[in-house]
This record gives structure tokens, C-alpha cells and sequence, in this order.
């Protein structure tokens, strides 16, 4: 079996990615005490707002800034607890004249966050029937899409046509955090990823969690120069600002290393949700540097909801009518046993659905002692000898190993029968158990680049940079089966508490 390094949980997961101190020159991030509305914190780039710099702007009183009334609006609207981050405008005298800004503006425990676009506001442009006529577009196609490849296609494809973005990608993640891109539209030019694999490294346990606080990243030029805050200490905190809630935070050197490696200068991530986990991302790239206005990563976050939505939704149909099909097959085995009133009489008259609804190509009944088979199975002698070994461990639920050998060296001379492993213990201190068995199922993982090189070290082991190469590189995954889902995983809990019960009832 190939198995894969980990950098994610073992280098790249740990770099503080919240702490860099440092903004993005595409807006002006503020920091506001809440009580008295002096400015406590700019980013050093506000005198191209008004005028003065940054050592002269702290301390003074917002209101000082902004249209008479503006402020005493402002105030009230965020004197109670408000969460997320909710849109202001306001009027800020520039080159002699007031001009509208928007601001996005967060309640914090200590503060303010204010986040202002540097470009004066577009009246038209961010009207709200434009922004509401694209988004009832997109959601009546998204909404009739009957499954998940389709919505995420769906997706791509329009946000590809608003945004003007030379790639839009659809990347769904797995158990170990690696993602796949399961939709993607682009310009003739750009690279392919459709169908590719790519390492949990590429996005970190560090960036994953961010997404829980914003809910996109924007990089509208990866050659920007960082403009630094001031003071460099939070007055609030007495400490680095956390920068983790703002879409402005800069981005860590070597995530802008890596989109050169891909030939990006652009880039913008939305994130998609199942419940509160994070499920995967709509990745956008461009080639030259693109700058959104709020009014399209609204659109962004609003869909972002949708395509959500939508699928738990279909996840959420597929799981019902998988249960919904595996309860037919449960009700018919039991009455074959209730009818034959012998447990294992009962299975081996209708072994065939038992296999369906364990969902396994063996199964080996071990009772009293004795060892019956069906299906592909190990040999009696090898049954019993995994039998000590699942004893010794002591579970007493339901189980499964997608890779017997990798736990039970012995299982490695059976891996094209057994190379998963489904355990239904009815009494195991007695050696009774239900086991069900998966063949190898070996098959070719693409990935985008060899996940083996997905960073390098310097030669001091101090720093480290994203690999060069995202050509296509072939993983041979063997002595692996498919896992079981957690549908199967809950009926096959059922069906071992019934058996349970019902050898309880026959002794």
C-alpha cells in the first residue's frame, strides 16, 4: 500500500496564519473602541483616504472623518450585539470633496473592525436589483440540478460568466483533508484540474479554520506589497491584531509562491459548507490581477450559502433513499430468520441478501465455535486466527478496517479476499462474531503534482516552499477496500443488535 506524507497536521497546519500584523494595499483596515470611537489601530495606507498619516489619524474621534449625522447613525446601528460582518457606507472627504466608501464592519469583544474598499461607491453598479437579478438566475439553475457534479458545474459556470475570472473550480474535500475538483470552467490556456487530486498541504488546517470566520479570500494581486499596521500593538489587546475575521489579512509568502507556481496572480476561494464543517471550496484564478468589488463577492457569499444548501440537500435525499433501500433488504433478512428461528440457519438460507445488506462479497458466521462462510472469504484457519487477534482488541460495537493488513500484518497474504474488514461482535468474550469482508480494490489516484514533494525545505530546515509542479502524477492505492458508509455502518449496527438479542432470547 503507497501511502502519502502529511504535512498538513505535521508542519504546515501550525503556521499562525491570523498573526502577520500586515493587510493587503486593496483597502484600509480601522480599528474603533467602541465606546469613545477613537480610532485605536489603522493600517498605515490610510492617508490615501484622508490625507493624514496613520500616527496622526489614532486617537482622534471617527466622527472627526465622516458627514455630520453619519456617525451617530453608525452608532447606533452597532450599540447592540450584531455578529458577522455587516455593510456601512460612509461619506470620507477625498480631494476636497466627500465621496460614499463602503465599509464592512465587524463587533468584536474590544473593538470595531472596519474594513473600507479604497474605491469610492458605484451607485449603479451596486444596485440592489443588479446584484438580485444574477443571483435569482443562478439559483433557479442551481436548484434544478439533481446532483452534486451538476450543481457544482452549475456553479462554476456562472460564477465563471459574473466574475470574469479565466478559471472557476469546484474542490470537494475527503476524509483526510486532500480535495478533488469535481467542476471547473476555464480559458483556453490554463492548466486542467478537473478529476485531479490535490494534497490537505495545499490548504492547511490554518487556512480550513479561517473559512469559518469569512466566508471568502480574495488575493487581487499576489505582488502586492504588504502595508503594515500601526501601532504594531492593539491597544485593545496588548497584542497582535487577530486578523483571522478580515478578508484583507495578508497572506502568508508562501501561499503567494505557490499561486506563481501555478501562473496566478489573481485568486479568490468561497467556501462551501455541510452544517458547520467545512466541505470543499469554489476555487478562482486569473492570470493578470483582478480586484472584486463587494458587490460580487456578495454574490460569492450569497451562493456560497446556496450551493451549500443545496448539497445537504442532495447529500441528505442520496442518504435517505440508501436507507430507505437497505431497510427492505433488513426487514426481509429478519423475517427469513424469525421464520427459520435459527440465527445462522437463517442467514445461510439467505446469505445472498445478507451479503446485499452488509454490502460485502464474504461474510464468515462464527457461533458456538464453529465457522460457516459465504461469499469470498479468508480460509477457516485464517478466520479463526483473526478471530484471537479481534478478541485481544475487546470492541464490542461495530467496526470496520479499510486496511486489514495495515493494522493485522497476517492479513496481508489475503488481501484480494479480506483487504477490508467489517466486524459485528454479538459475543465477543465468547469468540462469536459476524464479519464481513471487502477485496482489495486497487486503483489510480491523479493528483496535481507528486503530493510526496507538496513542500521543500531549505537547506537550514527553518523555511519551506510549495512544489513548482502540478503535472499530472498517478498513485497506486492497493491493499485498500472501499470503506463502508455510515448508512451501511448504522444498519449493520442494527442488524448486530438484533442478533444479538436474538441469541440472547434463544439461550
Amino acid at each position: 500500500m503507497t501511502e502519502t506524507k502529511n504535512y498538513d497536521s505535521a508542519f504546515c497546519g501550525r503556521v499562525p496564519l491570523h498573526q502577520t500584523n500586515m493587510v493587503q494595499p486593496h483597502g484600509i483596515l480601522m480599528l474603533v473602541d467602541k465606546g469613545s470611537g477613537n480610532i485605536l489601530q489603522v493600517s498605515e495606507n490610510i492617508a490615501e483616504l484622508l490625507g493624514k498619516e496613520a500616527p496622526a489619524v489614532v486617537q482622534t474621534s471617527l466622527s472627526q472623518y465622516v458627514l455630520p449625522g453619519q456617525y451617530e447613525n453608525f452608532q447606533k446601528r452597532f450599540e447592540g450585539p450584531v455578529s458577522g460582518r455587516i455593510p456601512f457606507t460612509f461619506s470620507f472627504n477625498k480631494d476636497g470633496a466627500p465621496k460614499a466608501f463602503l465599509t464592512l464592519v465587524q463587533s468584536l469583544d474590544a473593538y470595531l473592525l472596519i474594513e473600507i474598499e479604497k474605491e469610492a461607491v458605484d451607485e449603479e453598479e451596486n444596485s440592489f436589483i443588479n446584484v438580485y437579478g444574477e443571483l435569482k438566475f443562478v439559483l433557479s439553475a442551481i436548484d434544478a440540478a439533481t446532483s452534486i457534479e451538476a450543481a457544482a458545474g452549475m456553479v462554476a459556470k456562472e460564477l465563471k460568466r459574473i466574475s470574469g475570472f479565466d478559471k472557476v473550480m469546484v474542490y470537494q474535500f475527503d476524509e483526510g483533508w486532500n480535495g478533488t475538483v469535481i467542476a471547473e470552467e476555464a480559458e483556453e490556456g490554463m492548466d486542467a484540474y478537473l478529476g485531479l487530486k490535490f494534497p490537505a498541504s495545499d490548504i492547511p488546517k490554518g487556512a480550513r479554520d479561517m473559512y469559518q470566520k469569512t466566508p471568502y479570500r480574495l488575493i487581487p494581486n499576489a505582488d502586492y506589497v504588504p502595508v503594515r499596521l500601526y501601532p504594531v500593538i492593539n491597544p485593545a489587546t496588548h497584542a497582535f491584531t487577530d486578523l483571522s475575521p478580515t478578508n484583507l489579512r495578508s497572506v502568508a509568502a508562501v501561499h503567494i509562491e505557490y499561486l506563481h507556481n501555478m501562473n496566478v496572480t489573481a485568486s479568490m476561494s468561497t467556501r462551501i459548507l455541510k452544517g458547520d464543517r467545512l466541505w470543499g471550496l469554489i476555487s478562482c484564478h486569473h492570470r493578470t490581477p483582478k480586484y472584486l468589488s463587494y458587490q460580487t463577492c456578495s454574490l460569492f457569499e450569497l451562493l456560497s450559502d446556496i450551493i451549500s444548501a443545496k448539497i445537504s440537500a442532495l447529500e441528505q435525499q442520496q442518504s435517505t433513499q440508501l436507507k430507505a433501500d437497505m431497510h427492505q433488504v433488513y426487514s426481509k433478512v429478519v423475517e427469513g430468520i424469525y421464520i427459520k428461528d435459527h440465527l445462522v440457519e437463517g442467514i445461510a438460507a439467505q446469505h445472498g441478501a445478507v451479503l446485499d445488506l452488509l454490502k460485502a462479497d464474504g461474510m464468515a458466521i462464527v457461533l458456538q465455535k464453529e465457522i460457516q462462510t459465504f461469499g469470498t472469504t479468508p480460509s477457516v484457519a485464517d478466520i479463526e486466527d483473526l478471530i484471537y487477534w479481534l478478541q485481544a482488541a475487546s470492541n464490542r460495537h461495530t467496526f470496520q478496517e479499510t486496511a486489514l493488513s495495515g493494522k493485522y500484518e497476517h492479513a496481508a497474504a489475503y488481501t484480494a479476499e479480506a483487504s477490508g474488514l467489517l466486524v459485528l461482535p454479538i459475543q465477543p468474550d465468547k469468540g462469536a462474531y459476524i464479519l464481513a469482508f471487502r477485496p482489495e480494490a486497487v486503483r489510480k489516484v491523479t493528483w496535481g503534482g507528486n503530493p510526496d514533494e507538496a513542500i521543500q525545505f531549505s537547506a537550514d530546515q527553518k523555511s519551506y516552499h510549495p512544489r513548482a509542479s502540478f503535472q499530472q502524477w498517478q498513485q497506486t492505492v492497493s491493499q485498500q477496500a472501499l470503506p463502508w458508509s455510515p448508512e451501511e455502518l448504522e444498519i449493520a449496527e442494527m442488524f448486530r443488535n438484533f442478533a444479538i438479542s436474538f441469541t440472547l432470547n434463544k439461550m
